[in-house]
């Protein structure tokens, strides 16, 4: 492991390691990413991972080195001083050890100026007992996906595949934490969901079964372009902004079976 680089005091931007004067992530290593993101060889899963604690970050990051299709291009503290340097590295996802049981604004502001520094990267979350507003927020800021902390190391690599791919990954027991939450007042969503055709109902019940767009294009003969457009009018029908949201949306309001949870 790379020992930390120093940081002047100019450079300091909020993070609680750089006011300690230690920068929170390896400066050689942005600069190891960007040279070996355009290798023509076949290359592996790049991830960052993110997380304030370093025994975790060490932990995670052992894990990921013993699968061969996998590499760890960078790791920091949850720093915005981090994911400002990942544009151009070749990333292919940030894995946030981002504990969403904690919904207070200050909390939830933190995340939200963390995700808009570094846009373009899917982000997954390494979470505990996830408070069902905050997962809400967090898929309402661009999150691809939530994994809980007690499920398998499998799992884990499953979801960095999905998220790899630009689909979604929520799991059956985190989504029915959501739905515990209660249901939004009928009348508003009744409105919404009238809107929606028997094509696009079709739709949002098989993307709520988890499956990618070439998927739904299969199970339902249309092509994948047809399938972006359905889902791009049923997020403005429905008013959700990803394919997270879409999924609880659908679960919560009756668009899909409940029961299907249980075998997940």
């Amino acid at each position: 492991m790379r020992e930390l680089t120093s940081v002047s005091p100019d450079q300091m931007l909020g993070c609680e390691s750089c006011n300690r004067g230690v920068l929170c992530f390896d400066t050689s290593a942005i600069e190891w990413a960007r040279q070996g993101r355009d290798t023509a060889e076949p290359r592996p899963t790049r991830v960052v991972l993110c997380s304030d604690q370093p025994i975790m970050r060490s932990a995670l990051h052992l894990l990921i080195d013993t699968r061969s299709n996998y590499e760890v291009a960078i790791e920091s503290a949850i720093c915005p001083n981090a994911l400002r340097h990942l544009d151009g590295t070749g990333t292919n996802v940030l894995l946030l050890d981002f504990d969403l049981n904690d919904r207070s604004e200050e909390r939830l502001a933190t995340l939200e100026s963390l995700l808009s520094v570094a846009p373009k990267v899917p982000v997954l979350i390494l979470t505990t007992d996830p408070d069902a507003e905050a997962c809400h927020v967090a898929f309402r800021f661009g999150v691809r996906g939530i994994v809980l902390k007690s499920k398998r190391l499998d799992d884990l690599f499953g979801a960095i595949d999905r998220i790899h791919r630009g689909d979604t990954w929520l799991e059956g027991p985190a989504l029915q934490k959501l739905l515990d939450q209660g249901t939004k007042k009928a009348s508003a969503e009744d409105v919404r969901i009238a809107q929606l055709t028997r094509r696009e109902r079709e739709i949002v019940k098989v993307v709520a079964g988890g499956k990618t767009n070439r998927q739904v294009s299969e199970e339902l003969f249309i092509s994948d372009a047809t399938v972006r457009h359905h889902l791009c009018t049923i997020f403005d029908k429905l008013g959700v902004s990803s394919r997270g949201e879409l999924i609880v949306y659908a679960y919560r309001n009756g668009l899909a079976d409940r029961r299907s949870l249980e075998a997940n």
